[in-house]
């Protein structure tokens, strides 16, 4: 595998002067920047008097070896560097499509959840009306279960009334054809059918009075004075 260095990038530089007394390198490569940050800054030592006769060659003799070694090792990991910042910029766009994926996946299972969160809040305002009107259904049977119970009562009420007065009725209609009957027999009573007679127009008018008393009559037997 070989090795190209552009020697362009590396140094393009020339000597540049104004005057005698004011030379300076002059270039645009790598080397030709370090070499005027160095130059300066050595000038700077030289005329503050730090540094002095051979001090000043092996201090520029060394920041020369240095400035071309580090502008070479530059060069040569310059296309590795470029190409993991290229690396870089592609991570950064992957990771930013992705990002965009998973915010659309987001929004998605966001709306998705507000969705089942609505729904939820109907099925709850559903079940809600229909446990009213189940309670309400209940009700309305409950009263009418109430209205039936009542309604029977009166119905039991009406009928047992009903058969007293059936009751009282016949008991009237017994002692008239009784009493029918004793007028037309034509015969004149006895005292024990006086007693008799009393005893039994008592219970008729108990048993007309109160239907459900029992009537208890005693006879001696028939007592009659015929005419």
């Amino acid at each position: 595998m070989s090795i190209e260095i552009d020697f362009e990038a590396l140094s393009n530089g020339a000597i540049n002067s104004v005057d005698a007394s004011n030379v300076y390198w002059d270039g645009d490569g790598v080397l030709d920047k370090m070499l005027k940050v160095i130059n300066s800054n050595i000038k700077i030592q030289y005329d503050e008097g730090r540094l002095k006769g051979t001090e000043y060659a092996d201090v520029y003799l060394g920041a020369m070896q240095i400035a071309l070694t580090e502008s070479i090792k530059f060069l040569l990991n310059k296309d590795l560097i470029e190409k993991q910042i290229e690396g870089m910029d592609v991570k950064t766009a992957i990771d930013e499509v992705q990002l965009a994926e998973n915010s659309e996946k987001w929004a998605i299972q966001k709306q998705v959840l507000e969705n089942q969160l609505e729904m939820s809040n109907v099925d709850v305002a559903y079940k809600e009306q229909s446990l009213l009107k189940d309670l309400e259904i209940r009700d309305k049977q409950i009263e009418s279960a109430n209205a039936d119970v009542a309604f029977n009562e009166s119905k039991k009420t009406i009928m047992e009334q009903t058969r007293k007065d059936n009751i009282r009725s016949k008991a009237a209609e017994q002692f008239a054809e009784f009493m029918k009957y004793i007028s037309a027999a034509n015969v004149v009573p006895g005292p024990t059918d006086f007693a008799n007679m009393r005893g039994l127009i008592t219970a008729m008018n108990t048993g007309i009075a109160n239907p459900d008393a029992i009537a208890t009559l005693s006879t001696s037997g028939a007592d009659y004075v015929k005419p």
